[in-house]
């Protein structure tokens, strides 16, 4: 969640008990924030910081919008802006300038002391107990999973819309409470679940004891009754101790702030999210390519992102949709053109297959060509398969043996050959 700057105040406004004064002291290293302290979006109020200053908690401003900033707790050493937990609508109290409650941390009826930004990255609200913790990040993570962290039984972590946007994004990872551990894309705003696309296949029955465990030597696995019964992670990504060093001071040294990719699951994320419903790992009428790991979104020719700060967004065409009027682009031959990918596909939102020993490259564009509702084709040997707007799942790659011609109009296919003729209802 963004706020508007300067308007919000976080504060701590829960009773101290005095019959907990003497175990506040007990724990008072670890207790730095007491009640009623308070930061102030877009203020000069500095974060409260880890004892070590690895971790801040704190507003910080992710976007370009410098009037919006993020509840958030983020990697203060690391020169680039790692956010590792942000707000994101788990019932601490926020305020307005106002003095009205827009947020709360759920603490069920016990009351808090203090509170303590750890080294760990997790922060927590401490009651006299020190090692009691009534509220705390690492219960309710968003899309970053620490060392240290355990993600029980029906816990998941959901992506971010983009790099700049904190909002849920389209991707899930759920620990079921079969067992199994699940990446899934999801329909926003409902969470509604699509298709799978990577598995542990641990599931059994009776198995609400398994959770995903990041331990400290830096491995990632599911753990069932303290046993280790699937390694996520195929070799350690570090500890906390020396993350510092391996991922700042090495890399600070070669002029270079960003992390880099230890491993990625599933390794080739454009194929693997191909779903007949939904756009796939990448927007409508988009193109998936996997680069280093990492699914990167693009535009054929002739379209253009929705979202200029969003790739994974999809693409909108840079011309007027289809309608099979008389006066249409696509309905005269003379304004259309085809764009070619090779190695690309859109394999769903077909409507018609033509296929036979005469069919070569021109004759599936003749097909399309000639057909107003035609989006674009796929030519693979002798198929040409139609498709319809929008185009989903789309992805290029070497290991796909298939052209795509997007039909598009001509660059001298002005909108003044669109208009409706005199005479006609529109």
């Amino acid at each position: 969640m963004t706020f508007q700057a300067i308007r919000f105040h976080l504060i701590f406004l829960i009773l101290l008990s005095p019959l907990l004064s003497s175990g506040l002291v007990a724990g008072q290293s670890d207790c730095r924030i007491t009640l009623n302290s308070a930061i102030t979006a877009g203020g000069n109020s500095p974060p409260w910081l880890s004892p070590s200053g690895e971790f801040a908690f704190g507003f910080r401003s992710p976007s370009l919008n410098k009037d919006l900033f993020l509840l958030s707790i983020w990697f203060d050493k690391v020169p680039e802006l790692t956010i590792a937990w942000s707000k994101n609508d788990h019932p601490f109290v926020l305020y307005d300038s106002q003095g009205h409650e827009i947020w709360k941390a759920w603490t069920g009826s016990q009351r808090s002391t203090c509170a303590a930004m750890l080294d760990s990255g997790n922060f927590v609200l401490i009651t006299g107990d020190p090692s009691n913790y009534i509220w705390e990040s690492f219960d309710m993570p968003t899309d970053t999973f620490l060392p240290g962290q355990r993600l029980p039984t029906e816990g998941k972590l959901t992506s971010r819309q983009s790099e700049l946007n904190y909002s849920n994004g389209r991707f899930q990872l759920r620990m079921q409470r079969d067992g199994n551990l699940v990446l899934y894309t999801i329909f926003l705003p409902t969470e509604s679940v699509s298709d799978a696309y990577w598995a542990s296949e641990t599931d059994l029955a009776n198995s609400s004891d398994t959770q995903l465990v990041f331990d400290e030597a830096g491995f990632i696995y599911l753990e069932r009754g303290n046993k280790n019964i699937f390694n996520v992670t195929k070799r350690p990504l570090g500890s906390r101790q020396d993350r510092s060093r391996q991922n700042y001071a090495v890399d600070t040294a070669r002029g270079s702030s960003a992390w880099s990719v230890v491993q990625t699951t599933p390794e080739d994320m454009c194929a693997a999210v191909l779903n007949d419903i939904g756009s796939g790992a990448c927007g409508y009428n988009s193109y998936c390519v996997n680069i280093d790991g990492r699914p990167n979104c693009f535009c054929p020719d002739g379209y253009s992102p929705l979202d200029p700060l969003d790739s994974h967004r999809g693409c909108r065409p840079n011309f007027e949709l289809p309608s099979c009027q008389e006066n249409g682009w696509e309905s005269n031959v003379e304004f259309v053109e085809f764009k070619e990918l090779n190695n690309t596909d859109w394999p769903f939102t077909d409507y018609e297959l033509q296929t036979g020993p005469e069919i070569d490259k021109e004759r599936c564009k003749e097909f399309c060509l000639r057909d107003c509702l035609c989006a674009a084709a796929i030519y693979n040997g002798n198929n040409c398969w139609k498709k319809r707007f929008p185009l989903s799942n789309g992805r290029q790659s070497i290991d796909v043996n298939r052209i795509a011609l997007l039909k598009v109009p001509k660059d001298n296919v002005t909108s003044t050959v669109l208009k409706p003729k005199i005479g006609r209802r529109t």
